[in-house]
């Protein structure tokens, strides 16, 4: 072969590979644009309302995960968050894949959530994380990993992904959930544009050539990512955002919203106080087990499942079911709500409940 041809042959190869590496490299626009009308992360980042963080890990069986990305992730957590009473990760059991092959992603990444421990005492600020490998489960979906956009404490992890940046991507994943980038002074409201930063979409060109045959650098927080993060412990956290077990409560005017990644429900302000989160969890849990495995609707498609909605009725003794009257008025006030899919939830809701009362 002549040189020239060699020196051309040679020279798309390598632009394909860099190609390559960057389609593969980054979380992806799944992390993108996460809501700014309210900001759980002063939850994880501030020592109150919660002293402590709870980490719930879980992965499913076969896919491999060391201790080092756990690590890394904890110190990542220790150095940002002001946990004064520790911040502990919990690595649950390997899920069978029989326990949720067949299900939606979705729904199978809420059947694992336990939530804190019963003897944990006081309420925590929680966190899952989601690790999972597409060569064995959830073949048909994106391969990237996020966070829950709509409940932006979940990280998910596919770890049949970009496997040489495995350490960096699980701690770039959990500064999106300590709400980093929301701002566009050095980012676009879900990536830091300073190059060699942590939070970048994608490690710079350089970085991704030498990862071929050495192990990559160290990839830390930039100056602006830092800063970011100091100011953000200044600002007034409020109260209307608090978890109860592993759901974030949201209050708004008459209502409150329980979210879970791909779940939403919604509770009237009289009875938030009689939440049982634990038989919230299991009759969710109960719920998915019956969905239909399989199903073509969403095994056929890329869609992660259905998002589980619904009006909360508390049932323990003395309480009352919710009455016609009280769901009317809390769907209506939801339908202008700040979150889209709760908006779409309660409207198609609204418009059922009218229905059947003709």
């Amino acid at each position: 072969m002549p040189l020239n041809a060699r020196i051309v042959k040679a020279l798309v190869y390598w632009i394909a590979v860099v190609l390559l590496i960057g389609a593969l490299s980054g979380c992806g626009p799944q992390s993108a644009q996460l809501p700014t009308y309210m900001r759980p992360e002063l939850l994880y980042l501030n020592p109150q309302p919660y002293s402590r963080l709870y980490v719930e890990v879980d992965t499913i069986e076969g896919t491999e995960v060391t201790d080092q990305w756990l690590d890394e992730l904890k110190s990542f957590l220790v150095k940002y968050c002001s946990k004064p009473d520790g911040i502990e990760i919990v690595s649950d059991e390997p899920v069978p894949i029989s326990e949720i092959e067949g299900l939606p992603f979705g729904l199978a990444s809420i059947l694992c959530i336990d939530g804190p421990r019963p003897d944990i005492g006081q309420q925590p600020a929680y966190l899952h994380v989601f690790i999972y490998d597409t060569d064995l489960v959830f073949k048909q979906i994106k391969k990237n990993p996020h966070v829950s956009v709509f409940c932006p404490c979940s990280i998910f992890f596919n770890v049949d992904y970009a496997k040489r940046w495995h350490k960096f991507i699980i701690t770039h994943e959990t500064g999106h959930l300590l709400g980093l980038c929301k701002n566009t002074v050095h980012g676009d409201r879900a990536h830091c544009r300073n190059h060699g930063c942590l939070m970048c979409e994608t490690p710079d060109l350089f970085s991704q050539i030498i990862a071929l045959v050495v192990p990559p650098p160290d990839l830390h927080l930039c100056t602006d990512c830092q800063y970011e993060i100091e100011v953000s412990k200044s600002e007034n956290i409020g109260s209307n955002l608090l978890f109860k077990g592993p759901f974030l409560i949201r209050r708004e005017n008459g209502y409150s919203v329980a979210s879970l990644p791909f779940c939403n429900f919604l509770i009237h302000e009289s009875t938030e106080d009689k939440f049982d989160w634990r038989k919230a969890l299991l009759h969710i849990k109960e719920g998915i087990k019956t969905f239909p495995k399989d199903s073509k609707k969403y095994l056929k498609s890329k869609k992660k499942g259905p998002n589980i909605w619904g009006l909360y009725l508390p049932n323990n003794k003395g309480a009352l079911p919710m009455n016609t009257s009280e769901a009317l008025s809390i769907l209506t006030k939801a339908t202008n709500d700040s979150c889209p899919v709760v908006r779409r939830n309660a409207a198609e809701g609204l418009e059922k409940l009218k229905q059947e009362q003709q």
